[in-house]
């Protein structure tokens, strides 16, 4: 895709995350991720001597992020520690942007660094939650692409850095589901229908109300009162046949059996592949399109280890740093030189970096949605209405 029409693309995207399982510990590629941790020239001796930051302000013995769970690879923690001289690398997780800031809401404190999901800039930055970045003391923002930069929820590049992006789609146990699933609408009539009881879907608006509205041919940003009327009544007819909300542990539902069919992300994806028995797990991108969402590293305003935090930036937008932490994030990086580090099996892999004709039926989200009261009531009465 022209990069024009990729920063148009981008120009909104939006999701609220789940569990990043590990996929450098389970297969083949742990081999990879060492090699490109070890090929950054930052791991560390073991000395465990203070390091300058990149603005060579001294960096304190304590960092605190609140994270998705289990989307930062460890070993990169562990090599920063010990570069740094970082004793103590507190790491708290929230399950959805709306948890991030109800934490933040109801005074939560002392964190340094966070990623949510872009879309929701907007609303940290109005409520004063967040700072603007000195890119001067992250000289490997150079590194990011642009056609992810100047987008609406941060138009003048000031308050983040892109972490990872990727889509929202359909995962299913192929072993199990023998009927097709290529569509929102085939995987609606099996949810509701075949595989009742046996479905997950995120914790995320964002993500789930995108299905009813592409199924029936509207913008996943509609807030057109009836278009979102025939969306609600979908969702809530399929909501007595959902096993559970769930952005943490769908990913072992899926593993057992409980599930057979998702409504999540590409993440759980590389770990499942690489279990024999649960090798038959597969992600696809519904035929009607789809969300396209970024995620993105942000300072908070009172944060109250700032050397840390940007060391950790600059040292997290290293290339082989990057690329570790795609390998194991299992999402596509913006950084253009990691990419180039990335094992071929993930370039071609099309739930990672999906080819053009795929990407040009992907709909980014509109920031403007993300507090639509409309949405959130609907969202609120699917999530009261589960189990009939």
């Amino acid at each position: 895709m022209p990069g024009r029409e990729l920063a148009d693309l981008l120009a909104g995207m939006s999701r609220a995350r789940m569990d990043r399982r590990s996929f450098l510990a389970t297969t083949g590629l742990v081999g990879v991720g060492a090699a490109l941790a070890a090929c950054s020239g930052s791991v560390p001796s073991g000395s465990g001597t203070p390091s300058a930051g990149p603005s060579g302000g001294s960096v304190e013995e304590d960092l605190w992020m609140l994270n998705w769970s289990e989307y930062v690879a460890p070993e990169n923690m562990d090599a920063f520690k010990a570069e740094y001289g970082v004793k103590t690398f507190s790491y708290d997780i929230f399950s959805s942007d709306d948890e991030l800031l109800a934490k933040l809401v109801g005074g939560a404190s002392g964190y340094d660094i966070a990623a949510p999901t872009a879309l929701f800039l907007p609303q940290l930055v109005e409520r004063g939650y967040l700072q603007k970045l000195d890119f001067s003391r992250i000289p490997n923002f150079a590194l990011i692409d642009p056609v992810f930069l100047g987008q609406k929820w941060d138009p003048n590049n000031e308050y983040h850095i892109p972490k990872d992006f990727g889509t929202t789609g359909i995962l299913y146990r192929s072993k199990v589901v023998k009927e097709p699933v290529t569509s929102w609408r085939e995987f609606y009539d099996l949810a509701v229908g075949k595989y009742s009881g046996r479905v997950v879907v995120v914790d995320s608006a964002l993500d789930v109300l995108p299905m009813p509205l592409k199924m029936l041919g509207y913008s996943l940003n509609s807030v057109d009162p009836k278009e979102l009327a025939e969306a609600e009544k979908l969702l809530l007819d399929l909501a007595p046949h959902i096993l559970a909300i769930d952005s943490d542990t769908y990913q072992d539902k899926l593993a057992s059996e409980e599930a057979v069919l998702a409504l999540g992300w590409t993440g759980p994806l590389s770990s499942l592949r690489a279990d024999p028995a649960t090798a038959d797990i597969r992600y696809v991108l519904p035929s009607e399109g789809t969300l396209f969402w970024v995620d993105a590293w942000v300072l908070f305003a009172e944060a109250p280890h700032p050397n840390a935090a940007y060391a950790w930036f600059d040292f997290i937008e290293r290339p082989a740093i990057q690329a570790a932490e795609s390998v194991f994030t299992g999402y596509g990086t913006p950084n253009v030189e990691a990419k180039k580090l990335l094992p071929q099996e993930m370039l071609d892999d099309p739930a990672i970096f999906p080819p053009e004709d795929v990407m040009a039926k992907l709909e980014g989200a509109d920031p403007a949605i993300a507090d639509n009261d409309a949405r959130v009531a609907i969202w609120t009465s699917f999530k009261s209405s589960l189990g009939g």
